[in-house]
């Protein structure tokens, strides 16, 4: 276990030079995604949040516990110091403006424990024993979730400084974990983890040029790219290197992916809803089954109806297989490829020869409204045990709300220039396309509840494995159990809001 604490003061001088962000000709305003902001002074150019001027809380410590996995969840509460590295160097400045303005200190406990359960067994086993040490807990979505149904988290709802609406809060998130007017966990900027674990397709400027076919930014910008548009992409990229043989020695394939974990993506990006919330607020199961059908005709064909030109492979240990497909596609042996954004962090990829472009993960039919992107379940999400007490619990709101909405100007721009590799300003459409990537979350709570639904949702893997549309009668033999399990969540979610509302 690894303790980080900031002492901002002494190291002030450190920063001094200029923010991560560049600005425009002072007082000149510019519209981004619909908000203003006034280029000049530092100041001026955040969309600022809504917190009192006057808030200081005199130089005292927050605590906050997290899950630490190398590449996963690595750096995002704190890091020791600066080190010439955008995306670490923009958390460090985070945290000191953080410091700084609201007169308190960060303590980081980086918990390394094996186990995605250990921290929040940890924080629930303080909870019982009434012990106050955690002020926040940053967590996995898919263990965490569960907790909240046991009244180990205060509901967020009911806090001071929390403004849900804000930019730097995930609104797709919050809409799944939102249960009439209570929410015991929160998704936003200041985790790292939002951007590392959404799926994206990852496309080879070279293999496209040479094969006389447009960036796919163009059909993003259009709204043609659908799963038939990546499926009849695939067989006119495909290059056989000679042998006659379709193999790994030198074939380039025109899509590489996972058949087990990659195919959870596609139901966000097909919005195809497991769980939504009645205008009442509460849950509601609603999978549509003629969709599903659809949705599992198209992966059968984009996976096994490509003339051989889809190079796919299975779920390995600790998700391994993601590696595979990196260094697949980083090595120049596919023209497209889907993954997790946090691989495009690898030195591999960093490193990687030819140019590379991101766009969403591929959507059902050019009927649907948008694009979508799901977030592998490992994702953090952040709670506030209720042993933080009322006089301390505006205070640690307010951490959580400045630790995000400085993230939005500082951490984002710092994590795009890092996945990009190139500079924006070399390639603008890449930042169009992970700003449509990453402001458009969409997670229902079929998926953040996995564990307390019988990983309901991986019913898609299975059909798509079995190379047989058996969708329907697979998935009907799982909706009752699913739904009773809903009940279940429904009740125990009602029975910690009335607990927690009891003077």
């Amino acid at each position: 276990m690894k303790k980080i604490r900031f002492l901002s003061a002494m190291l002030a001088l450190l920063m001094a030079g200029g923010s991560l962000a560049a600005c425009a000709n002072e007082g000149d305003p510019t519209q981004t995604n619909g908000q203003t902001y006034w280029s000049g002074t530092e100041e001026e150019s955040a969309l600022k949040d809504n917190l009192p001027d006057d808030l200081f809380y005199d130089d005292d410590e927050i605590t906050i516990i997290s899950r630490y996995v190398e590449g996963w969840t690595s750096g995002e509460i704190a890091v020791e110091g600066l080190k010439s590295e955008s995306v670490n160097d923009a958390v460090f400045e985070r945290n000191k403006k953080v410091e700084e303005r609201l007169g308190v200190k960060i303590i980081s406990i980086e918990d390394s424990t094996s186990g995605a359960d250990a921290v929040v067994n940890k924080v629930a086993l303080a909870v019982k024993g009434g012990n106050k040490e955690y002020d926040v807990m940053a967590a996995p979505c898919y263990t965490t979730l569960p907790e909240t149904l046991n009244g180990t988290f205060v509901n967020l709802r009911a806090t001071e400084y929390l403004d849900f609406d804000k930019p730097w809060w995930t609104q797709g998130f919050n809409a799944a974990a939102l249960h009439k007017d209570t929410q015991y966990a929160l998704l936003g900027s200041m985790l790292l983890s939002m951007y590392r674990f959404g799926f994206v397709t990852v496309f080879n400027k070279d293999i496209f040029t040479d094969a006389n076919q447009p960036f796919l930014y163009e059909y993003v910008e259009n709204g043609s790219w659908t799963l038939d548009k990546q499926a009849s992409l695939v067989p006119l990229l495909y290059k056989e290197n000679g042998d006659g043989i379709r193999d790994d020695n030198g074939d380039i394939y025109g899509f590489v992916s996972s058949n087990e974990t990659s195919i959870d993506a596609y139901w966000s990006a097909c919005k195809l809803d497991i769980i939504t919330t009645t205008p009442e607020g509460e849950y509601e199961f609603v999978l549509d089954m003629e969709r599903l059908h659809g949705v599992t005709d198209k992966l059968l064909q984009l996976f096994y109806e490509t003339n051989g030109g889809t190079r796919y492979f299975a779920l390995k240990e600790a998700d391994a297989e993601q590696k595979d497909i990196r260094r697949m596609f980083a090595n120049g042996f596919a023209a497209m490829a889907s993954l997790r954004m946090l691989e495009l962090e690898n030195s591999e990829m960093r490193s990687m020869e030819q140019e590379y472009g991101v766009v969403p993960i591929p959507k059902y039919d050019e009927a649907q409204d948008g694009y979508a992107t799901l977030l592998h379940d490992q994702f953090t999400v952040v709670c506030i045990p209720v042993t933080v007490t009322d006089e301390r619990l505006d205070e640690v709101t307010a951490v959580l709300e400045a630790m995000s909405s400085a993230s939005y100007q500082i951490v984002k721009p710092a994590y795009y220039e890092t996945t990009l590799r190139t500079t924006i300003a070399q390639d603008p459409q890449s930042a169009d396309m992970m700003d449509i990537i990453t402001d458009n979350v969409y997670i229902d709570p079929g998926i953040i509840y996995i564990s307390s639904l019988g990983s309901f949702h991986h019913g898609l893997r299975d059909v798509v494995m079995s190379h047989t549309n058996n969708s329907v009668s697979l998935f009907k033999a799982r909706v009752a159990a699913c739904k009773k399990s809903l009940e279940k969540i429904s009740r125990k979610l009602e029975n910690v809001a009335l607990i927690q509302s009891k003077p």
